[in-house]
């Protein structure tokens, strides 16, 4: 234990009018065939959602979907979901434009609900969730549950501006097929890195801020970092898919509460970011209260979406060993389009 607290210590471093009357939900086709998610609990089991591909079908018109559970229920969703009310010009809530699903600000912006490869979108109670195509490469069934956008979510852009990008909490399976996606389009080694925001922000109806710095691990070198804030208490979750499991500590390092690293990291040099082990050397930290109290060693790999603890206030992420200044804007952000991607907790 005191030889890995002596290497972390060198680390603390979201116009046109949808009136549909008498129907359950409202499904957008994104852009592949097939028939729209079942509802039920939250949208996924019994009436079939209206399906837009590109227009509005009657609900006859839509086939049957296949029985069985088709996912967990979605956190803050009824028992019947209805048709979110249609907001006025100057209203605010999701909304059918031109056959795709928008979220319409109370400020006049429009925040478009960027699609997901492989899924449909669909509105439930005011909320857009996302769901799994009949073929998708997630290796999720049909109408399962794999997401939420989260309107909410401002990011920093490139020029130092904030932009409303809304957010996207996927699933593991999906957010790790878009980190592995990522990764294999990249040739050169020591740019093979990526960053899932690692807060679970399903449910969230606060604004959620990402903002980029160069202040991280103070009292040692500060260091580039990327930065979520948000209010009350979040789940962290695990975004590094060849982990060796994670640590987390919680001894009040620096200035960090805490701070979770990847148990691969203590076997790599300390001066030095490894072109195989680039995503291994990302930590994650923060200065919020933690859930736990002591630290926490799970030494098994774990999969994208793990919840590892639940922090307050912000968490940060960097890439960093000693010395090492790695640069992270937002391009280093996995996105879908200009829409960050969180990674759902599991």
């Amino acid at each position: 234990m005191e030889s890995r607290r002596r290497v972390v210590a060198g680390l603390t471093v979201a116009a046109v009018v949808l009136i549909v009357a008498g129907v359950a939900a409202v499904a957008i086709d994104s852009g592949m065939t097939g028939p729209g998610p079942s509802t039920g609990s939250a949208g996924r089991s019994g009436t079939p959602l209206i399906s837009h591909s590109p227009g509005v079908r009657s609900p006859s018109a839509i086939p049957p979907t296949p029985s069985g559970s088709l996912g967990p229920t979605p956190p803050g969703s009824s028992q019947s979901p209805s048709v979110a009310p249609t907001p006025s010009e100057h209203g605010t809530g999701f909304i059918v434009r031109a056959g795709s699903v928008v979220y319409l600000a109370a400020d006049g912006t429009v925040v478009p609900v960027e699609l997901v490869p492989g899924l449909r979108t669909a509105i439930v109670d005011g909320r857009a969730f996302y769901y799994a195509q009949p073929s998708n490469p997630y290796g999720l069934r049909f109408g399962a549950y794999a997401g939420e956008f989260l309107p909410n979510v401002t990011m920093q852009q490139a020029d130092g501006s904030s932009a409303q990008t809304g957010g996207m909490a996927l699933v593991g399976a999906v957010a790790a097929r878009l980190i592995a996606d990522r990764l294999a389009a990249t040739s050169v080694a020591t740019e093979r890195w990526v960053v899932a925001l690692p807060v679970d922000i399903t449910g969230s109806v606060k604004t959620v801020e990402v903002t980029f710095d160069v202040f991280g691990l103070h009292g040692w070198s500060d260091t580039p970092r990327v930065e979520v804030h948000f209010s009350g208490q979040m789940r962290v979750t695990n975004v590094i898919p060849d982990n060796a499991g994670y640590h987390v500590l919680v001894e009040q390092l620096g200035v960090t509460t805490w701070q979770v690293i990847d148990p691969t990291r203590l076997q790599l040099a300390a001066t030095k970011l490894d072109p195989e082990h680039m995503m291994n050397q990302i930590l994650v930290y923060g200065t919020g209260t933690p859930s736990v109290g002591t630290d926490a060693l799970i030494d098994r790999r774990v999969p994208i979406g793990r919840a590892m603890l639940t922090a307050s206030d912000e968490v940060s992420v960097s890439l960093v060993v000693r010395g090492s200044r790695a640069d992270l804007g937002p391009d280093r952000i996995l996105k879908v389009g200009d829409v960050p991607v969180f990674a759902a907790s599991s």
